[in-house]
């Protein structure tokens, strides 16, 4: 599984590292548990679907995926990076997928292009 994620202020990653779970969002206060007494934390970390199938799409699929992600999910605040995993679960938002044991894939700059 592969998504887009834009990270938080206290995050920094580089290729190949492990991400941190993320967590719940507390919609009484609008912020995030982690930012609460009560921090609930995620079984993974957020992120927007690519819905890229590796086994299936061709590399031009996956840049074309890649791109409209990067574009729809730019609505969220924070650096994007390119996530994966081998397990996933569905997030509250329309898109997002929770991704166990998540590992970066690609720091995204605005002036780099993505490639397949």
């Amino acid at each position: 599984f592969i998504g887009i994620r834009h990270v938080s202020n206290d995050e920094s990653y580089q290729k190949g590292d492990c991400c941190r779970n993320s967590y719940d969002w507390d919609y009484v206060v609008d912020c995030s548990t982690y930012d609460t007494e009560s921090p609930v934390e995620l079984p993974g970390t957020c992120a927007y679907d690519t819905r890229i199938d590796l086994g299936w799409d061709e590399p031009e699929e996956i840049q074309e995926k890649l791109e409209k992600a990067l574009r729809e999910s730019s609505v969220y605040f924070g650096e994007a990076i390119v996530i994966g995993g081998d397990r996933m679960e569905y997030g509250n938002d329309e898109n997002e997928l929770i991704i166990a044991d998540a590992m970066v894939i690609e720091v995204l700059t605005k002036n780099v292009a993505l490639a397949a």
